[in-house]
């Protein structure tokens, strides 16, 4: 499922071999929009966008990422818990309190420099959050840390985790496009969810937000946005790196086991903008 001649930071998903394994799935009817996790949930979006037609008007590139689970080969890939990507010389941040802050995420821009600009594709953000679930739906209990992508990375660090003990997820890379002009045309298609299709819904960098409500309050720039983890059940490849299906359960064989899912609020997406001088700011919306 990855492509093995990249240069990317990323692993790349290989997409031709995802159209290989699934074109001939007999439930081909099953294909939806989707809140995008896995290798199938791309191939569904992708393939309906070119069956009915949705690659119209004006398009805004965009990479959205699928998942493998655990660490990256690469230390400073965007991923989902796990380890950091942290300056071996430098403290881990700490609340006020003295306690460790925990870490939910991270964004690598190096493969989007044509999207967000070569100076913030030089570096990683890190999202660190307090111990509560308030940092979701407030505005305090979160913070932002530019960390350039040539420091020397701390090895073995283990802080607390935002999603517990879900993943690690790391993100594989693809280049795609939003296409906001076909909106009333993916509404016609009268297909499940097809309110995915112009938007690309999932974790992706550049492109446009895809807002679940309205999208309020938020003038400045779109820089990323981190999506709900939830793979997709009884396909291969849930995970990038992992060929079985998993099944509806509550355990480690399903979708919604604790170390196999990570949903914000009920299945929403944490929007982060930038300004000029690099500040960033945040938005949440979920269903």
């Amino acid at each position: 499922m990855i492509v093995r001649t990249t240069f990317k930071t990323h692993a790349e998903i290989d997409f031709d071999a995802a159209v290989r394994l699934f074109a001939d799935r007999e439930a081909n009817e099953e294909l939806s929009g989707e809140l995008i996790t896995s290798v199938f949930d791309l191939y569904s979006v992708e393939t309906l966008r070119d069956r009915y037609g949705l690659r119209i008007g004006e398009s805004f590139p965009t990479d959205i990422f699928v998942f493998g689970k655990g660490e990256p080969e690469n230390p400073s890939c965007t991923k989902i818990g796990g380890r950091p990507f942290w300056p071996a010389d430098q403290e881990w941040p700490t609340l006020p309190d003295g306690s460790p802050q925990h870490f939910l995420a991270q964004f690598n821009f190096s493969d989007s420099a044509d999207l967000v600009g070569e100076s913030v594709a030089g570096h990683v953000l890190l999202l660190l959050t307090d111990a509560t679930g308030e940092w979701l739906w407030g505005n305090n209990g979160f913070s932002f840390h530019w960390i350039p992508t040539d420091i020397e990375p701390a090895k073995n660090l283990i802080v607390p985790s935002t999603i517990g003990c879900a993943g690690p997820f790391y993100g594989v890379i693809h280049r795609s496009a939003d296409y906001p002009d076909s909106a009333d045309a993916a509404f016609k298609t009268n297909l499940d969810q097809s309110y995915n299709l112009p938007i690309l819904n999932g974790t992706k960098i550049g492109g446009l937000a895809h807002f679940i409500q309205s999208g309020a309050g938020t003038d400045k720039s779109f820089l990323c946005q981190l999506g709900s983890i939830q793979a997709a059940p009884r396909v291969r490849f849930p995970w990038v790196n992992h060929r079985e299906p998993l099944n509806l359960e509550f355990n480690n064989s399903g979708i919604y086991g604790k170390d196999n899912c990570a949903v914000f609020g009920d299945m929403g997406s944490i929007y982060l903008f930038v300004d000029e001088e690099g500040k960033v700011s945040r938005n949440f919306e979920c269903y």
